[in-house]
């Protein structure tokens, strides 16, 4: 007893101790000091990361932005609440309203459909679709209005009946069918307002919202000709979003844009919000190792939510098929009611509000966005810069493609930890994995040269190098394992020091029309070349797979 007894005061004695001690307080610059010493002198600095938009992305954010608890996300909304909105498929408008039956049956809360599936209907189908609920709670994309306008008197509807304004030039008659829906349905929204276009084409995101602004200043100078102010324009817009694989940007950007719409209004005396619907972005879904996309809209779905959309549609993980897999539809959906009903996203305004790094990120994605904005206009508004506009965008495509060929940017599945096993694809969609799909449905139309790894040294120094060497043909679909004697091609795998002492050897063994390349930064007479990170592997590929063997087969 007396042994317990002692033990309980020491151990009161240390937590009073623990209690009344106070740590020594952090400082940035002591940070800042302990990361150069693991960084082994090199500066913080060198940790900072430059985006497509021109933001620099720093390792720590430790000062609180000012007014964050007065940014305009955190009052935006009246009613917490988002909606989703999976759309309708099939080859016939038959076929889309029975699809469309049956995803309202199963969760979807809104009858959603995108200009192809609309464009197929005509006034009795489109009646008919307009009938599948009282109250039903619509997201309908056109091209032409037409069909859809002359049914919607006397309908019991709400949401989205518009067309988008994203095209290049707009005339009087876009705006006839917008006035005709006010006429007979005034609360609907009429005018979408869209980025989706240019995100497909690999647009940043300062570039997207410098074009919704610009539209919606086109629009409003188009309907004021026609007797509309400013308040009747404004009051019919949609602003419509593809979020895509950069989680804490796309977030970001949905924030900024509520905050520029709201300095873009004041600008006209009007104080009024927008609706903002989502889309996963088929920008970033893949052809190949298809099931990844799941977990690539799962993500892109997250950040619509924390962003604040009303409206989310999450796309099929085979949206590139002509028509989705009931696997894949169910699990699209599944994704959009995990994240209301048992993530319990369904009741929050702004979740992410208050993170030091969000609001840094959301302030200087608006204030760039906002003077991209005011070029637009000092230039003649969006039908004046809309080429140059094309070429920036085209200009960041190019930036992000090299970033995949060199795979700095890793898409899972594509260009890192790949199957060799692979999808073959009749048309190759526009995605951020365009340059490999090409890659990957050349290699399956066409011979190739065959390869082999010839390892030097121990297993142990050479197992990383020939691992690399294997996903990096495995992510074109080859398996480079055939015999020395009989390969095209060899690739030399091992440690630095090994190659000083055995690749003089392994070089003399070579047959003469053998080509032969090293894994690592190697330079020695009697290679063709190196394979290493940071390189443009489909260039790399292109080159060792067809080069000598016929012709190099540039078409896919």
């Amino acid at each position: 007893m007396k042994t317990i007894t002692k033990r309980r005061e020491l151990l009161g004695s240390t937590i009073m101790t623990l209690r009344d001690s106070e740590f020594p307080g952090s400082t940035y610059d002591g940070w800042a000091g302990q990361v150069e010493k693991v960084l082994k002198g090199k500066p913080v600095q060198s940790l900072n990361i430059e985006t497509l938009e021109g933001i620099t992305i720093k390792p720590l954010y430790t000062d609180r932005p000012d007014h964050i608890d007065a940014h305009i996300s955190r009052t935006w909304k009246s009613k917490a609440e988002w909606h989703l909105a999976q759309r309708g498929q099939g080859d016939s408008a038959e076929e889309v309203i029975g699809f469309m039956n049956e995803e309202l049956k199963r969760g979807s809360e809104v009858a959603a459909l995108d200009e192809k599936s609309s464009s197929i209907f005509n006034e009795v189908q489109a009646a008919e679709f307009l009938s599948l609920q009282d109250d039903l709670h619509i997201y309908i994309k056109c091209a032409d209005l037409t069909p859809w306008q002359h049914v919607i008197n006397n309908k019991r509807i709400k949401g989205i009946l518009g067309r988008s304004c994203s095209t290049p030039d707009l005339d009087d008659e876009w705006l006839k069918g917008i006035i005709e829906i006010d006429q007979v349905q005034p609360e609907l929204k009429s005018i979408i307002l869209s980025s989706v276009p240019i995100h497909q084409k690999g647009a940043n995101t300062v570039q997207e919202l410098a074009f919704i602004l610009s539209q919606a200043a086109r629009v409003i100078q188009l309907a004021e000709k026609s007797g509309w102010s400013a308040d009747k324009v404004i009051s019919k817009m949609h602003a419509e979003f593809a979020t895509g694989s950069d989680f804490f940007m796309e977030i970001s950007k949905l924030r900024a844009f509520r905050a520029i719409w709201r300095h873009f209004t004041d600008q006209y005396q009007i104080s009024a919000n927008i609706s903002i619907s989502t889309e996963t972005a088929g920008f970033t879904k893949l052809t190949q190792d298809e099931h990844t996309n799941m977990l690539r809209s799962g993500n892109e779905a997250f950040a619509a939510v924390l962003g604040g959309a009303d409206y989310i549609y999450v796309r099929p993980y085979d949206c590139f098929k002509s028509a989705s897999s009931s696997q894949a539809v169910r699990a699209a959906r599944n994704i959009g009611l995990i994240l209301k009903e048992e993530m319990f996203l369904q009741s929050l305004i702004d979740p992410a509000g208050g993170s030091y790094y969000i609001e840094h990120l959301t302030k200087e994605i608006a204030e760039k966005s906002w003077s991209r904005f005011c070029d637009f206009e000092d230039q003649g508004g969006l039908s004046a810069v809309y080429q140059d506009l094309m070429a920036e965008v085209k200009s960041t495509r190019d930036k992000r493609d090299y970033s995949v060929r060199t795979r700095k940017q890793s898409l899972v599945g594509m260009n890192k930890y790949a199957p060799a096993d692979k999808t073959m694809v009749e048309h190759i969609p526009d995605t951020a994995g365009y340059d490999w799909d090409m890659l990957i449905q050349k290699v399956q139309k066409y011979p190739v040269n065959r390869i082999a790894l010839v390892t030097v040294g121990e297993l142990k120094d050479y197992k990383p190098r020939a691992d690399f060497v294997k996903g990096v043909f495995a992510a074109a679909g080859v398996v480079p394992d055939f015999d020395r004697d009989q390969a095209d091609v060899l690739i030399v795998c091992g440690a630095d020091q090994a190659y000083d002492q055995l690749l003089t050897g392994v070089i003399e063994k070579k047959k003469p029309a053998q080509k032969m390349y090293i894994a690592g930064k190697v330079k020695s007479e009697g290679i063709d070349g190196c394979l290493y990170n940071g390189m443009d592997m489909v260039a790399f590929l292109e080159n060792v797979l067809f080069t000598g063997i016929g012709g190099d087969h540039h078409e896919a």
